[in-house]
């Protein structure tokens, strides 16, 4: 049996063991009580990190297959979508973001850097809080923040860490949400759709550290 083989079928018991070794050093020396429901989210939100960032088509469910070959939607009149994506080498990541209306038309791309992270999830996660810094930034009243990253969306839009690596960045984000008075909806999709952020995240990676680069600016968002 080959890595990949192993991974597809022994991964989830691995981290059903990880999950209970935890939950048991926590009553032992934190005296804390376990929740069976509180392991068995630990667990989903594990097995579904480890699949967001090592993608195996097998195990994809029918829903998503069948939505691979999507296109982008436009958001609803008055809203604003944000789509976010990151790319990884093993020096750090970067962000790419893409800002766009209802009708498609480009408002605004961006890219940041984010060395010494080259985690794919914490990356996934740094290129979220960048979108929504920038609805802060920009002062968007309404935005729709996609990307296709589902654990970190899933995350984000249930306000939950599951104890998860993130756990810092997740909570930063939550944060920023909680300071925030604009009208921020979270969505995922397949890579397919999300082509044009992880395009400028790739772009990034070839830039030097301290060109961060930005462009197609429209009025109302300065």
């Amino acid at each position: 049996m080959n890595l990949e083989s192993f991974q597809i079928h022994y991964l989830p018991d691995i981290c059903l063991l990880w999950r209970i070794w935890k939950s048991r050093n926590k009553v032992v020396y934190e005296f804390t009580q376990p929740l069976a429901s509180s392991l068995a989210r630990q667990f989903f939100f594990q097995v579904q990190e480890y699949f967001s960032v090592s993608p195996h088509p097998q195990i994809l469910s029918p829903r998503l297959q069948s939505s691979r070959l999507s296109s982008w939607v436009g958001p609803p009149e008055g809203f604003i979508k944000i789509n976010f994506d990151a790319a990884v080498r093993d020096h750090g990541s970067s962000s790419g973001l893409v800002v766009r209306g209802s009708d498609g038309q480009v408002f605004l791309s961006l890219r940041f850097h984010h060395p010494g992270i080259s985690n794919p999830y914490l990356a996934e996660l740094l290129a979220a809080r960048d979108a929504i810094s920038l609805v802060l930034s920009r002062s968007i009243p309404r935005a729709i923040i996609e990307g296709d990253s589902e654990v970190v969306v899933r995350q984000l839009d249930g306000r939950c860490c599951e104890d998860s690596v993130g756990g810092p960045l997740l909570r930063d984000c939550f944060q920023l949400l909680r300071s925030c008075s604009s009208c921020i909806l979270f969505s995922s999709v397949p890579r397919t759709v999300n082509w044009a952020a992880h395009r400028v995240a790739r772009q990034a990676l070839l830039l030097s550290p301290v060109a961060i680069a930005s462009f197609d600016f429209v009025g109302w968002l300065h």
